[in-house]
This record gives structure tokens, C-alpha cells and sequence, in this order.
């Protein structure tokens, strides 16, 4: 996994109590069929895809990195025009002639932020 699984799923259960919504709510919200999905998540018992950390990021209006544990900083404003590096990771990178996946992206980051984080 590229990411905390339990931090993430930690943040979601905070975000979903900090909007005052029901899991089910959530699910509906989301279009996930059912509730128990958003449990095994919040309780990381299943990882979270990029499509559904889109859904989330959007209900919640944080960002991706927010969710996934990359920053602790919840602002979710312009952050592809203000942030160079997703901007460069998104349009400027290829490996292997192609483009980054969303995948990829995560990644690399996670393993940048690595790199210069204070240990």
C-alpha cells in the first residue's frame, strides 16, 4: 500500500462526524450501493481507490493528499493551479513515453515527501 491506510481511513471517519452525515448518507451521496462499503473503508479494512478518494475529496472538500495522508493541510482551493509539483507531475512527466497515472502521481509524491521530511 502507498499510503497509511488507518490514517486515512482515521480522516474519513473525522470528515464524515465533522459534516454530521450517517454512513448511509455517505454511500448515498457517493452512489456506493452500500453502506457497509464506507465501513470497511473507515475502518481500513479495504483500501481507497482514486475514484473514490475523488468522490471523497469532492463531498468533503479537502484534497487528495489531505486524504491520503500526504499533508495535514485540508485546503482544498485552486490546488492543481497553485501547486507546482502536481502541475509538473501532471503535464511535464512521462516515463516510458507515457503520462503518470493518478496512481503514479500519489506515489511519487509520497516518496518525495519521504525523501524531505524531517526524520
Amino acid at each position: 500500500m502507498l499510503y497509511d491506510k488507518k490514517l486515512t481511513a482515521s480522516r474519513l471517519r473525522e470528515l464524515r462526524s465533522e459534516k454530521g452525515f450517517t454512513m448511509q448518507e455517505v454511500a448515498k451521496k457517493l452512489d456506493i450501493k452500500n453502506r457497509s462499503n464506507i465501513s470497511d473503508i473507515e475502518h481500513a479494512r479495504s483500501g481507497l481507490g482514486i475514484d473514490s478518494a475523488l468522490k471523497f475529496s469532492n463531498l468533503y472538500n479537502v484534497s487528495l493528499d489531505y486524504i491520503y495522508g500526504l499533508t495535514n493541510n485540508k485546503d482544498n482551493k485552486n490546488l492543481i493551479n497553485t501547486n507546482k509539483l502536481d502541475t509538473v507531475l501532471k503535464t511535464g512527466i512521462t516515463y516510458n513515453g507515457k503520462m503518470l497515472t493518478s496512481t503514479d502521481i500519489i506515489a511519487l509524491k509520497a516518496f518525495l515527501q519521504g525523501l524531505t521530511s524531517d526524520k
